[in-house]
């Protein structure tokens, strides 16, 4: 009887670029126009200098001396110079998931990218395949990084822990060894070791640190180094998944999961279809709060002046992420402390109609306009709600001439069931990219990345992220 690793493996080596269909490849192209976007955004940000900082003292290099230092090496977005392929994985990873602004798949509750767009990236780079191979081992990932959220939604995060990081890990080593045609046994266990590397707490919700920022980075590097150590012979168990001391086991002990379902449907129902991009920069579980506010303040007479309160009603998944402690949360302590604060996203809506990059600046989260509408932020407990299936949301406004309106969001916007166009997709890489680039840069990079099984390798799409 095979393991659930040892299934997976076959059939993502059995699987030719030929047998994914076509709305999954153009789906996965979109997802990476997003991710490369968001990242180039990414690379204005203070954030990604202190840990591109970090990774040269790792290397005994001044960040201003690297030329040269590399005879071969993978790209970093946003840097001239080639890394050490571990160490562009980590750097790509935390850029794509830095403004919150990255893809999640929503049943699992997953963000697919971000750990694994950078192992796709350096893999092809790092074993030089063709870019049909990038796109297939990136979907045979995303296949598998899904599948695991979904054995038990929501389980995970509810002790804490960020599935992105953990999932991501596994994905991340499994895309890297199709791409470097590692045999079944080596994968196998390489995705074992992956089980003593998973990582990631969501305990900085505690008090607004952006260590979150480097999960997925770090959980595509980690997968990148199992592969490598299996492949230099280095064991870890089949059984990783489903053992008497794997991942659910140790994880969720107690909580109901269904592992079989890593392996059901595969090349049948393909998950990739269902990750919904995102039209906010904050978490995800705010967003359709944001519509819904949004679609308030488009209305006619109304005038944040006369709000007297405002009512979240929301599931109990997304009071403990961006409602609970409600006191800090109207009040944010740092900028990525302000991504995951209901009150103050909901703030910038009804008071400047906007809540884009520039909205949580320094200067934005302490506009006082806008934090003394988040302190009129309550919230209501709906258990009937949707979630983590869907992440819904219901605002209900009391003015002070006693009129109430109420608005509500089943579907938050860039889900299957409430999609973003091609279009809107495509204008959001636009207005990250010329953040740094021209008009003209911006559409070409938009052209690779959309042609990308046309291409011999992924090299048109590196060179333009090496600036």
């Amino acid at each position: 009887m095979h393991s659930a690793t040892e299934e997976i493996v076959g059939f993502a080596k059995q699987t030719k670029f030929e047998d994914i269909p076509d709305e999954v490849v153009e789906k996965t192209k979109f997802l990476i126009l997003d991710s490369l976007g968001i990242a180039i955004a990414s690379t204005t940000l203070p954030i990604s200098v202190q840990i591109k900082e970090m990774v040269y003292r790792i290397l005994g290099i001044q960040s201003q001396n690297m030329a040269q230092r590399f005879d071969f090496g993978c790209t970093v977005i946003g840097e001239k110079d080639l890394l050490p392929v571990t160490h562009a994985s980590l750097l790509n990873g935390s850029l794509i998931h830095s403004l919150d602004y990255d893809d999640t798949h929503t049943k699992s509750v997953i963000h697919n990218c971000a750990p694994l767009v950078p192992s796709a990236l350096s893999g092809a780079e790092y074993f030089q395949t063709s870019a049909k191979d990038f796109l297939k081992s990136l979907i045979l990932g995303f296949e598998f990084q899904i599948r695991i959220g979904l054995v038990a939604p929501g389980a995970f995060h509810a002790r804490g822990f960020h599935m992105t990081s953990i999932a991501g890990t596994f994905g991340s080593s499994l895309v890297f060894g199709l791409l470097g045609n590692f045999t079944d046994k080596v994968i196998v266990s390489a995705l074992g070791v992956c089980g003593s590397m998973t990582s990631g707490l969501f305990e900085y919700l505690e008090d607004g640190s952006p260590v979150k920022v480097i999960h997925p980075g770090w959980a595509s590097q980690s997968g990148i180094v199992a592969s490598l150590l299996a492949n230099e012979g280095f064991g870890g168990p089949s059984s990783i998944m489903e053992g008497r001391f794997g991942l659910y086991n140790s994880h969720i002990h107690g909580e109901s999961f269904d592992v079989e379902i890593l392996t059901s449907e595969l090349g049948e129902k393909w998950e990739t279809l269902d990750i919904a991009y995102k039209p906010y920069p904050c978490g995800h579980v705010i967003h359709a709060f944001l519509d819904a506010a949004k679609r308030i303040y488009s209305s006619d007479n109304y005038s944040v002046d006369s709000i007297k309160s405002i009512k979240c009603i929301a599931a109990k998944g997304t009071i403990d992420l961006v409602l609970d402690p409600l006191g800090s949360k109207k009040v944010p302590r740092s900028s990525y402390d302000a991504k995951f604060s209901l009150p103050y996203c909901i703030a910038s809506i009804l008071v400047r109609g906007t809540c884009n990059v520039d909205n949580f600046s320094e200067a934005a989260i302490n506009d006082s306009k806008v934090l003394k509408v988040a302190s009129l932020v309550s919230y209501e407990e709906d258990p009937s709600q949707d979630f983590p299936k869907y992440f819904p949301g219901s605002v209900e406004i009391i003015f002070d001439s006693g009129y109430r309106v109420i608005e509500d969001e089943k579907f938050q916007r860039g889900c299957l069931e409430n999609p973003m166009s091609e279009y809107d997709i495509e204008k959001k890489f636009i207005d990250n990219t010329t953040m740094v680039f021209d008009q003209s840069t911006s559409q070409q990079l938009l052209d690779n990345v959309m042609g990308l099984e046309t291409l011999e390798n992924v090299k048109p799409l590196t060179e333009m992220l090496r600036f």
